[in-house]
């Protein structure tokens, strides 16, 4: 004989089911939570990462900016130095020594002023002259020319105030200077004899140009 009430059996059923409800409750509540977390630490890892990513952006940026920056000063110092190179000429000072030494002969010619200059300077008009075979002779009436004489600060230049014995003695000096690959033209600007001490010589002034496209040694 069952002595059990019905509603104490529907007691323990319902006791059962509610006793298995939060068992399933609490699996779920746990997953829930732990995945809450797990998602939680996954997206502060994906902040990081965007945080970092950000700033290598931003440094990126700044490189590239500062690269663009580095590549306009770089243009600038490159056409600095061209202008340079060109004002030099090509030619060095003390190579002149040894060009115009080796022009000489004796002492037949001597110096009393010699000037070097680099190009640069501007003109508009360009020295004439008459063609002698050995050098180009400036006419009397151009020598007072401020710009003819001036036309030759547009080449890396010498100017030569010396005296010769005799005009034999200075053709020969300026045929010699000719013939040095260093040198690109010799004019003379100006000549006149004169007379010291029963002594005659010949006052001369040579404009001298350089051959830029003779490399430097």
């Amino acid at each position: 004989m069952n002595l059990i009430p019905e509603d104490y059996k529907r007691y323990l059923l319902q006791l059962q089911f509610m006793q298995r409800w939060s068992l399933v409750m609490s699996v779920f509540l746990v997953l829930s939570i732990s995945t809450s977390l797990a998602l939680n630490l996954k997206a502060d890892e994906y902040q990081k990462e965007i945080v970092i990513l950000e700033k290598k952006k931003a440094i990126s940026s700044q490189q590239r900016n500062m690269l663009q920056s580095l590549q306009k000063d770089h243009n600038k110092l490159q056409g600095k130095r061209d202008v340079l190179e060109k004002l030099r000429g090509g030619a060095l000072a003390e190579n002149m020594f040894v060009t115009i030494d080796r022009a000489l002969d004796g002492d037949s010619v001597w110096f009393k002023s010699w000037r070097f200059d680099r190009a640069g300077s501007k003109t508009s008009e360009p020295p004439k002259g008459v063609n002698t075979g050995y050098f180009i002779v400036i006419p009397d009436g151009e020598r007072t020319n401020h710009k003819t004489r001036e036309a030759w600060k547009i080449q890396t230049h010498m100017e030569v105030d010396g005296e010769a014995k005799d005009h034999e003695a200075l053709s020969s000096f300026v045929r010699r200077l000719l013939q040095q690959p260093q040198i690109g033209d010799v004019r003379i600007l100006n000549t006149q004899q004169q007379t010291l001490a029963n002594i005659t010589v010949v006052n001369f002034k040579l404009a001298i140009t350089v051959n830029s496209k003779v490399s430097r040694s």
